[in-house]
């Protein structure tokens, strides 16, 4: 129920204009929370924000996002206490320009791009300044299109 009623927020966000990336941001990842469940909400049945998330108190969500590097992976199994980070695979404001491309987006468009394109993934902050250092910070590689693996960025460096 409550994923449906964010399918419409972000339809009325994009029919509005509204070029607000983290009020997007917000939109989506409470979407993903709400259709996904389990660890994605907290005791309350609010979405869980992983902003830094621990290896060992969110190791369940931290196991089912879409891409786990081989070093978070390392630290999550063996408990270190070192700095993961959860990242979208395409970043948002790809997603939203992605969503822009439609005039009228339906509730069931918005659902079916954001089941093509959002990926969280799990990095070290180590691997995340890769990522910056590479220019993928916001943005997909220069070469790669809708048809392409979401994991591209990943891949341009060296993390996948």
């Amino acid at each position: 129920m409550l994923e449906n009623s964010y399918l419409e927020h972000i339809s009325i966000f994009l029919k509005s204009g509204n070029e607000n990336k983290h009020l997007l941001r917000t939109f989506i990842d409470d979407w993903f929370a709400y259709s996904t469940g389990g660890p994605f909400l907290n005791k309350n049945g609010k979405p869980k924000w992983f902003n830094k998330p621990d290896p060992i108190r969110d190791k369940d969500a931290l196991l089912q996002m879409h891409f786990i590097s081989n070093q978070a992976k390392h630290v999550i199994k063996n408990k270190y206490d070192t700095r993961l980070i959860k990242e979208h695979s395409v970043p948002v404001a790809v997603i939203y320009d992605i969503l822009r491309r439609e005039a009228n987006p339906s509730s069931k468009m918005v659902k079916n791009i954001l089941i093509k394109y959002y990926r969280l993934g799990v990095l070290t902050k180590t691997e995340d300044e890769k990522l910056s250092r590479c220019g993928f910070k916001s943005s997909m590689p220069p070469n790669w299109s809708l048809d392409d693996d979401v994991f591209e960025r990943y891949k341009e460096a060296g993390i996948l």
